[in-house]
């Protein structure tokens, strides 16, 4: 998959600051997904999905604070890491 204006590419981590920057997409359909060992904002499928924009906001709501975006990004890594990507 070629990135484009609408996929937003960041290192091999899960961070707070990526969380929120899926949270705040205008995508509907936007995915957090792993793909080259890079971590990415899609507006929809590709790579091994993490977690999707729903998904996020089902779990933290609108408008979480720091410690609940870092807790669900430390989650994430590590199932990525018990993954094995």
């Amino acid at each position: 998959m070629d990135t484009d204006d609408r996929t937003h590419a960041f290192g091999s981590q899960v961070t707070a600051e990526i969380l929120r920057e899926l949270l705040g997409t205008e995508f509907a359909e936007a995915n957090l997904v792993l793909e080259g060992g890079r971590v990415q904002i899609t507006p929809g499928s590709g790579g091994l999905v993490l977690v999707s924009r729903k998904e996020l906001l089902e779990r933290v709501g609108t408008d979480p604070d720091a410690t609940q975006l870092a807790e669900q990004a430390d989650l994430l890594n590590t199932e990525v890491r018990l993954q094995g990507a």
